[in-house]
């Protein structure tokens, strides 16, 4: 059986639970109730098409701000920027 799992945000997700998700995979199943392919890593999309990586320079005073306030959100640092950026 796999261990509990503290997930991102500190939900914890139980063992059974991972074990049983596995099991649907490995059989083709839905994940998390999306049909279809699931792949690991960054998305190939945000927003309306493919997204291309941008480089930005942050001092650590600027990158601790921007990590505190995607923990606060319980997201990631380019989600917070994206957010600002559609606000604009």
């Amino acid at each position: 059986m796999t261990d509990d799992v503290i997930a991102y945000g500190g939900k914890v997700i139980p063992g059974a639970a991972l074990d049983a998700m596995f099991e649907r995979a490995e059989a083709g199943g839905e994940l998390a109730g999306r049909p279809g392919h699931t792949r690991v890593g960054r998305p190939l999309s945000v927003g309306d098409e493919t997204a291309e990586p941008f480089t930005i320079r942050l001092d650590a005073a600027r990158r601790a701000k921007l990590e505190t306030r995607a923990r606060q959100r319980h997201t990631n640092a380019s989600q917070v920027v994206r957010e600002l950026i559609d606000a604009m």
